[in-house]
C-alpha cells in the first residue's frame, strides 16, 4: 500500500510516445486535407493527401512540440524546415529513429518523412495519400538529401 504522503513520482517519455505516434499513424487519412479560401473559394491545398508530406510531419512534430506551434502545422516542406530549424532541430549524418529526413525533388517536389530504424522511413505516399512505411532511400530510388535531428532523439539516443 502506498503512503499517502508519499508522491507518486513518474515521466512521460516524449522519445517512446513519438515514435509509437509515427508507426501507429500508417495509413491514417487525417492528414489529407487543409482548406484555405482563396478568392472566396474553398481549395484543398493538399489535393486530397497527394501533397501531405510536410503536413503529417509538422502535425506529429506540434503535438510534441518539436515545432513552434504558433505557426504550424504547415503544407510546405520548406516551411516546416525553417521551424524545425529555428526551433532546435539540426542537420546530422547519424540515422536514428525519429530523425526527418529530406529527400531529392522528384517531379518538382520536396519531401520529407519519418526514420523508423532498421531501414525503413514513414512518410506521406501520394498515390495512396496516406503514411506509409517504405525503405528510407527508396530502394535508391530518391536520394536523401538532409537527416534532421532534435536534442529529445540524441538524448534517448546517444552516440556509442
Amino acid at each position: 500500500m502506498v503512503d499517502k504522503k508519499q508522491k507518486l513520482k513518474f515521466e512521460f517519455l516524449n522519445y517512446q510516445n513519438y515514435l509509437e505516434m509515427i508507426k501507429a499513424s500508417e495509413g491514417s487519412k487525417i492528414f489529407r486535407h487543409v482548406y484555405i479560401l482563396n478568392n472566396g473559394k474553398k481549395k484543398d491545398i493538399l489535393k486530397k493527401g497527394k501533397l501531405s508530406c510536410a503536413y503529417y510531419v509538422s502535425c506529429i512534430l506540434k503535438i510534441f512540440n518539436l515545432i513552434d506551434s504558433k505557426i504550424s502545422p504547415h503544407s510546405t516542406v520548406s516551411g516546416t524546415i525553417k521551424n524545425m530549424m529555428y526551433n532546435g532541430w539540426s542537420v546530422t549524418k547519424k540515422l536514428t529513429p525519429g530523425n526527418i529526413l529530406v529527400w531529392e525533388k522528384k517531379l518538382g517536389n520536396e519531401h520529407l518523412g519519418f526514420y523508423l530504424g532498421e531501414d525503413k522511413a514513414m512518410s506521406n505516399c501520394s498515390n495512396k495519400r496516406t503514411p506509409i512505411i517504405h525503405h528510407y532511400t527508396y530502394n535508391n530510388k530518391r536520394k536523401i538529401i538532409k537527416v534532421l535531428t532534435h536534442e529529445m532523439i540524441e538524448e534517448a539516443c546517444p552516440a556509442k
